[in-house]
């Protein structure tokens, strides 16, 4: 019984003009996306500009990330560098602890050796390009003071962001026991950096938005590395979706690979052609017959990437003109008229190339509504009455805050007076 009066009452409000909210990213889910199948853990892409989720595959779940969580240490110096903390020319003094964890075998590193000095920029690039442990590790020093502070500062930050499935017990990924006897205070000995999906694709929108002036490094493929004053080794880019990269993809810019035990193979994408932008992630990449491999993930990624190109664009709409029929116009209490429309502004938006399955949800304000759910006379042209929620196939957004951004206001079309008292009686007489 209680059932069907929640169904009832849900068709008044939707016959009064009032939408029904949803909540983002579960009903909404394009029709193209059915069609493809990325073989991973977890996956996820989402429009770079606005922060529209285009795809999702259990996008929540907090899983390890190994070096893809390098993303959050370049964010926070970065961030340090545009505060004016850190200098580019700033220079770290290596000890024998950077020395011993940098010449290990099978860590991924760039040699630093005691005794020797070097920049912010060296070691931004070593860890940026080739994803070097120790250099990441030196960058949080100078940071942070220490390890464990600057660790506190990645939890912090990831607070701030809204990365609601992080937590970080180092700078670099790697599992705390190949830092072994470095690991942070206070962490688990076996302890790994973890985060989900979606986490990873927000932390790249804000790496993005936040730092468009550095976005040159993370394209940059070769440079060289000064471990003496007289000698120097070359860095390559691992991202191998670069333009010289063993799996080139057009337009890609970069951002982080990751790869351990735990993590499995994976990839934070970024890739821009025209207007469009896109961030792509896929964590723990599998082939088709289920086994981890580095090409399954440039495989899955730009599995992605082709989804959203070939069926997403801009476009420019009028979003009033995608709301059903029973929200267009809205009743207007003893007003001259008996209806007011609504209208909006045109935009120009990241929509489903198929445009026919875009819907649109009004959400009307309640200061202008009476009991009844009209709207309240008089009401000027212009007035900005609520706000219209495009469906367009989408998974929702990345964060609420950013769902409402992408909000766009409802206006009414033109000026409707209040009824004078005699004809208000005489409605309600006949």
């Amino acid at each position: 019984m209680i059932r069907y009066v929640k169904m009832y009452m849900a068709a008044i409000l939707l016959i009064a003009g009032i939408s029904l909210s949803f909540p983002s990213g579960r009903y909404w889910k394009a029709e193209a996306a059915s069609d493809i199948s990325v073989h991973a853990k977890a996956a996820i892409l989402v429009d770079a500009k606005s922060g529209k989720i285009l795809y999702g595959q259990n996008m929540d779940e907090s899983l390890p990330v190994a070096s893809m969580s390098k993303l959050m240490t370049q964010y926070l110096i970065l961030e340090k560098i545009q505060q004016g903390d850190l200098k580019w020319d700033d220079v770290y003094h290596a000890d024998a602890s950077d020395q011993d964890l940098s010449t290990r075998p099978g860590l991924g590193n760039v040699p630093l050796y005691k005794g020797q000095s070097y920049t912010v920029r060296d070691l931004y690039n070593a860890m940026t390009l080739v994803s070097a442990n120790a250099a990441s590790r030196a960058l949080g020093q100078m940071a942070g003071k220490s390890d464990k502070h600057f660790v506190e500062m990645m939890n912090d930050k990831a607070r701030q962001l809204g990365l609601k499935h992080s937590s970080f017990v180092n700078t670099s990924g790697l599992n705390n026991q190949d830092l072994a006897p470095y690991q942070v205070e206070g962490t688990a000995s076996d302890g790994e950096n973890k985060m989900s999906a979606r986490d990873l694709a927000l932390l790249a929108y804000h790496f993005v938005h936040s730092f468009p002036n550095e976005m040159g490094i993370e394209k940059k493929e070769r440079d060289q590395f000064p471990v003496t004053s007289s000698y120097s080794i070359p860095l390559r880019n691992k991202n191998q979706l670069l333009p010289n990269g063993k799996y080139s993809y057009k337009g890609a810019i970069g951002l982080k690979t990751g790869m351990n035990d735990a993590a499995g193979y994976g990839i934070v994408a970024l890739a821009k052609r025209e207007q469009r932008e896109l961030i792509a992630v896929v964590i723990d990449a599998k082939n088709k017959k289920g086994k981890r491999s580095s090409k399954a993930r440039y495989m899955q990624v730009q599995k992605l990437l082709d989804y959203g190109f070939a069926h997403w664009d801009y476009q420019k709409i009028s979003p009033d003109k995608f709301l059903p029929s029973s929200q267009q116009k809205i009743s207007v209490e003893n007003g001259t008229k008996e209806k007011a429309a609504i209208a909006s502004k045109t935009i120009a938006d990241l929509i489903p190339k198929n445009s026919h399955s875009i819907e649109a949800k009004l959400t009307i304000m309640p200061k202008f509504l009476t009991d009844e759910k009209k709207l309240k006379s008089p009401v000027k042209k212009g007035t900005v009455i609520g706000k219209i929620t495009l469906r367009d196939g989408s998974y929702g957004y990345l964060t609420p805050e950013l769902e409402k951004k992408a909000q766009v206001k409802a206006t009414v079309k033109e000026e409707i007076q209040k009824e004078n008292w005699f004809a208000t009686l005489m409605n309600e007489i006949f």
